[in-house]
């Protein structure tokens, strides 16, 4: 499935709200307005992956388990 891809490093707000806008099981939890977390969980809720939006290769790991687990939103 084609979807909306984190740059490699850090993203933005509108980068993440792009992702949470297409799937049910991608958010944004710890939002400090400056940074956030981007949380994606399996089909069950459990935590897959989190990383914070200012990290460094934050969206490399981020792009493969919403490409592995994204719900997609119909």
């Amino acid at each position: 499935m084609a979807f909306p891809h984190l740059p490699d490093g850090e993203f933005t707000r509108q980068q993440a709200e792009a992702l949470t806008e297409r799937f049910h099981n991608v958010t944004i939890e710890d939002d400090q307005r400056s940074h956030f977390r981007l949380v994606v969980r399996d089909r069950d809720g459990v935590l897959v992956w989190r990383a914070w939006n200012f990290e460094a290769g934050a969206g490399v790991m981020l792009n493969r388990y919403i490409s592995r687990y994204g719900v997609a939103k119909q």
